[in-house]
């Protein structure tokens, strides 16, 4: 476990960094005092189940929207002529 003060740290982050990722503990201190300490974060992991039922949801409410009968290129020209007047 490695202590360094906050002045160490403004002027070695980067390395500090790469210590914390390669599993070493970084301890930082104020005033001589263990104040915080530099971890991996480690990626959420996500519930293929919860995943996938939240893709189903979204596809059943795109579905049941009416459909529009006009294109997405005729309808910003009409918004754009409506601007223009």
């Amino acid at each position: 476990m490695a202590h360094y003060s906050v002045a160490t740290t403004k002027d070695k982050l980067s390395s500090l960094i790469d210590k914390a990722l390669g599993g070493e503990q970084v301890i930082i201190t104020r005033h001589g005092k263990p104040t915080v300490e530099l971890r991996v974060v480690q990626p959420e992991k996500r519930d293929p189940d919860a995943v996938r039922a939240a893709h189903e949801r979204l596809k059943k409410q795109r579905e049941s929207r009416p459909r529009v009968s006009i294109s997405s290129a005729e309808l910003l020209r009409l918004e754009r002529e409506d601007y223009r007047y």
